[in-house]
Parts: structure tokens; C-alpha cells; sequence
């Protein structure tokens, strides 16, 4: 059976369309030059597969859980370069297009709920509005790294849309169309999994009609989508064992459903907001605080079941977010417990249950052509407002590196790394006397951090404090006696004393734990250059530089010049 909308419903729903996307483009307007931050230094701008487009397996198989990022970031990387702006705007725009199929999806699912009348477009675009504006969105749309939330979600709600769809038209291409769309948002993300379930929820709480119809379709359709995405979940799920801790999966749970409910806190007070979340983890089945959590999951399911009836929607809605979420709140220890992008596509559910809820308590207008009550669009106007006013100063935030760890360290003060990604900012920005007391609280918190140890000794030797740095660069080979970093800090520190032989022996040690080590070899050549006037020797490092790296800066200079010095000084001879 055919949908029958009234005359100009279609053009009403063009321009909400259009109303939304700049609503949802707007906030993040401050964001578009913030710099690459944490994991964007990775995923992107040590990203080697990105180079080359035409290098198709390399490009697929660099992230084989998520393609489609990479492709995306390779696309950004073919137009901007490596300029932020451009990959910024690429989350933007797919925000926007997210935030404008979950108004699509709210507008279908209140019509198919029977509870459809003169405000549901109005109540679908406000459902979305508030989606596009929260600040808790900013870490998925504002952060690089978070593309991968992003971009899942739009083809997760339109592969939700389409289905819908193809149910209520008994449209194949629609139906066809849905199964590609919901294969790219798995390419996109893991969470793209469960796209089965909230189908089949779809159907069975807002779509009336025959049992045995829908009991069909179950075992037609779906069964064999639920085999492809349980298989696809098994194969993540070993890949995922071999890289986190080992924790009881139950005590994970449990931790997750204290994570959970701060999510839901987040959602509806968006106060204290970080890149990283101490969170209280779960070591006892006797643990008060995950037994009440758990308990208060348990009476939200049972809500859930009973609004069935007479509240669909929010029912749907409840069971969408505890779904979404489900991916990154199972039995498998993440490195992270806590992380605001994991809400994004999440987050539509509660505000699939809120405009589910306004349509229980809001009056349809008296008129046509009216929209909703003044009351209550005012009000409406206001929460949109100040939620875009809060997504701003969010995304002021996300643009200081140091502003975003300094933040983060409040809020996460018994974890290293937002103390260690602090003092790295503190660094890069040229501010080493702030960043020694970080490296020093991230050594207390992870006695064997190399790399602490190292950066701890760079800032002490560029303050000043000589005798603290060799011995920061000792602990390091007292951690790892291999580890190349450490004797080649100790020659550089050794050249600042004035002992040039002790940074010979540091430098020819490097060279002896990594054979392949241009670094070592570019400095122990300049050793012998300017120091020893060693020139065959210094020719040699850097022709053993230039085998090993032939578009090291200077390396074939440095070849040239003291072959150029050791002709000249055998001649004298």
C-alpha cells in the first residue's frame, strides 16, 4: 500500500531538509581550521596508504575494519593535501547530511506509528535539530578521527530509511538499495553490525499489520543478514581479543553500564565534556554502584516493553540507543571504557524517544497551515540555541591542543596518557618548563614509559637541567636496553657537555642496536665532520645514510663534501 501525503508536504519537507543542514553546518563553522589532534596524527598525517589513489589494495587493507574512512581520508588528502580545513569539512557536510536523514526517519517512523497529524514534521525536524546542535556530537563531527562515527551514520539511517521503505512500498531496488547501504556503514564501522536488529525492531513495534507477514520476512530477509553480521562480529571480536586486556567479560559489562547511564547524563546535561573520561571501573560482582546501574538498564528495558503499546516511538527509540551502543559497551575491554564519539549514532534514538514524547504531550495547532503552539516552538528555539552556543565553545576547546589535554587531565587524572598527551602539546608549542612536571606525573603513573622518559629528558636538557636529563635518558635503557632513542638523546646531550668521544661511543652504540638507523649515522657524520675532521669516515656515515634513505635531506651534500675534504686532505698528504 502506497503512502498518500498531503499537496506540498514534499516541498514543506525539501526546505526543512535544506533548514537542517545549515543548522547542523552552523556550530561548527569555528571548527573548520582547527588542527589535526591525538589519533589524527595517525590515522592521517602518518597515514602512508593515503598517498596514492591508485594503490587500491594498500588503501583497502591499511584499516581492513574500515575501509571506507580510509578512502575518505585518501579522497581528502587527493584535494587538500594535508591541510585540516578540508578534512573538517568533509565531517561537516556528512554530519549534515546524518542530521537530515534521522529528520527523514522521524517523520516516517511517527507516520507509521499512527500517530502522524499536523505537527509530526514539525516534531521529526525539531527530533533532528537537536541531534545537529548537541555539543556532545563535537567529538565525532569536530575531531578528524571521529569521521569514522560520522560517516557510518549516514549510511546506517539511510539503509534504516530505505528499508523502511521497501517494507511499506514491497519495493525490491528499495530493498536492495538498503542491504548496499548498510554493507558500507559495517566498511565505515563495526557499530553498523547491529543495522539488522534495529530493522527488525523497526517492523515489529512501529509497523501494524499481519504477524505472520512480519514472521516471514524475519526468517526471509533478515535471518540471513543476521548470519552475515554475526560472522562479520566473531571475526572483529577475535581481532579485538588479541589487543585489549584481559578483563572478565562480565566485570566489563558491568563497567559499561555505569558508562552507560553517564552517557545518557551527558545527553541531556552536556557538563564536563572531555577527549578522555576516568571512569570507575567494576573489580567486584558485589560492586553497589555497577549493581544499581545495571538494575536501573533492567527498569529501562522494562519501560520500553510496556510504552510499547501506546508509545511506540519511544519505545523504538530506547531500543536504538541501547543497541547502537551495545557494539562498544559488550564483553571486550576497550582501550578507552569511555568515549563521547561512541554516542553519535546512538544518540538518535533519544531523540527518536523525545520526539516520540512530544508527540504524547504537544497539541496540534488549530490550524492547517500552523505550526506547532508558539509555547512550544519558542522553547524548542531556546534548547537549540543554547545547545549551538555550547557546541561553539566545544569546538574552541578542540582547537587548543593544550586547552583539550588541559581539560582532559582534570577529568582523567588517574590515567597517563591525557597527562603525557598534555605535556607533548606543552612541548610542540615551545613551553618545556610546563611540560616536565607532566612527563614527570605520566612516569609516576607508568613507571616503564619509554617515551616519557625520553621527551622528560629533551625538556630538561633544553631548560637547563643537564645532569636531570642523562639521567631520564639512562632510565629509558634501564627500561629497554635496545631501545635506539635513548643512546642517541645521551650522544646529543653528550655534544652540549663538550664530550665529543662519549658521543661517538653513544652514536656507533645506536648504530650497533639498529643497524638500519640513518639518524645515528647522520649525526656521528657530522661528528667526525666538524669535530674529529674525520672526512673518510664522515663520507662513509653518509653514504651508508644515503643507501639507507636516499631522499634524506642532505645526505647526498654531506656524501659530496667530505669526499670533496678527504681528496683534498689525502692530496696535502
Amino acid at each position: 500500500m502506497r503512502e498518500v501525503r498531503a499537496p506540498g508536504a514534499g516541498r514543506g519537507m525539501v526546505r526543512k531538509g535544506v533548514l537542517i543542514g545549515l543548522l547542523a553546518c552552523l556550530p561548527y563553522l569555528n571548527a573548520l581550521n582547527n588542527p589535526f589532534v591525538y589519533d589524527d596524527h595517525d590515522t592521517v598525517v602518518a597515514n602512508p596508504s593515503l598517498v596514492e589513489l591508485t594503490n587500491v589494495r594498500f588503501l583497502f587493507l591499511y584499516s581492513p575494519f574500515r575501509p571506507l574512512v580510509n578512502l575518505s581520508y585518501a579522497l581528502d588528502r587527493a584535494l587538500w593535501g594535508y591541510r585540516a580545513l578540508g578534512y573538517h569539512l568533509t565531517n561537516v557536510v556528512l554530519h549534515a547530511a546524518a542530521a537530515v536523514l534521522l529528520m527523514l526517519l522521524v517523520r516516517r517512523a511517527l507516520e507509521d506509528a499512527r500517530s502522524a497529524d499536523r505537527r509530526h514534521e514539525w516534531i521529526a525536524f525539531m527530533a533532528a535539530a537537536l541531534f545537529a546542535v548537541h555539543p556532545l556530537q563535537t567529538e565525532a563531527v569536530a575531531y578528524v578521527s571521529g569521521r569514522s562515527e560520522v560517516l557510518c551514520a549516514v549510511f546506517f539511517l539511510a539503509a534504516v530509511v530505505l528499508a523502511r521503505d521497501a517494507m511499506v512500498l514491497g519495493s525490491r531496488a528499495r530493498g536492495f538499495a538498503a542491504c548496499i547501504f548498510g554493507v558500507l556503514s559495517i566498511a565505515s564501522k563495526e557499530v553498523g553490525l547491529v543495522l539488522p536488529v534495529i530493522v527488525v525492531a523497526y517492523d515489529w513495534v512501529l509497523r501494524p499489520g499481519d504477524d505472520d507477514r512480519r514472521r516471514r520476512r524475519l526468517w526471509r530477509i533478515f535471518a540471513p543478514g543476521f548470519v552475515v553480521a554475526l560472522s562479520i562480529a566473531g571475526y572483529r571480536l577475535l581481532a579485538l581479543r588479541h589487543s585489549t586486556a584481559d578483563t572478565s567479560p562480565l566485570l566489563t559489562l558491568m563497567t559499561q553500564s555505569i558508562v552507560i547511564w553517564r552517557y545518557v547524563g551527558l545527553l541531556f546535561w552536556p557538563s564536563g565534556q572531555t577527549i578522555m573520561h576516568g571512569v570507575h571501573r567494576v573489580t567486584s560482582f558485589a560492586d553497589p554502584v555497577a549493581v544499581a546501574a545495571a538494575a536501573a538498564l533492567a527498569a529501562a528495558g522494562v519501560l520500553a516493553f510496556r510504552l510499547r503499546v501506546r508509545a511506540p516511538i519511544v519505545t523504538f527509540g530506547i531500543l536504538w540507543f541501547f543497541l547502537v551502543l551495545s557494539p562498544s559497551s559488550s564483553v571486550v575491554a576497550l582501550a578507552e571504557s569511555m568515549a563521547e564519539h561512541r554516542v553519535y549514532l546512538a544518540s538518535a534514538g533519544i531523540f527518536i524517544a523525545i520526539a516520540g514524547m512530544a508527540m504524547q504531550v504537544v497539541p496540534a495547532p488549530r490550524r492547517r497551515s500552523a505550526v506547532l503552539p508558539a509555547k512550544y516552538m519558542a522553547a524548542a528555539a531556546a534548547v537549540i540555541t543554547v545547545l549551538s552556543v555550547l557546541t561553539v565553545m566545544r569546538n574552541r576547546v578542540w582547537g587548543s591542543p593544550t586547552a583539550l589535554w588541559g581539560e582532559a587531565v582534570v577529568h582523567a587524572e588517574g590515567m597517563w596518557q591525557p597527562h603525557y598527551a598534555l605535556a607533548d602539546a606543552l612541548r610542540e608549542s615551545g613551553d618545556c618548563a610546563a611540560a616536565v612536571p607532566e612527563y614527570r606525573r605520566v612516569v609516576e603513573l607508568s613507571p616503564a614509559h619509554r617515551d616519557a622518559y625520553v621527551n622528560l629528558g629533551i625538556c630538561l636538557a633544553q631548560t637547563g637541567q643537564l645532569e636531570e636529563a642523562e639521567r631520564s635518558f639512562r632510565q629509558v635503557l634501564t627500561i629497554d636496553p635496545t631501545f635506539v632513542r635513548g643512546y642517541t638523546n645521551l650522544g646529543a646531550l653528550a655534544l652540549v657537555q663538550g664530550d665529543a668521544e662519549t658521543a661517538r661511543d653513544f652514536y656507533r652504540e645506536a648504530i650497533a642496536q639498529d643497524p638500519r638507523n640513518v639518524l645515528a649515522r647522520m649525526q656521528l657524520a657530522g661528528l667526525y665532520e666538524r669535530t674529529f675532521h674525520d672526512y673518510h669516515a664522515a663520507a662513509r656515515m653518509c653514504g651508508e645514510a644515503r643507501a639507507l634513505a636516499p631522499s634524506t635531506p642532505g645526505v647526498v651534500e654531506c656524501v659530496e663534501r667530505n669526499q670533496q675534504l678527504a681528496a683534498a686532505e689525502d692530496k696535502a698528504r
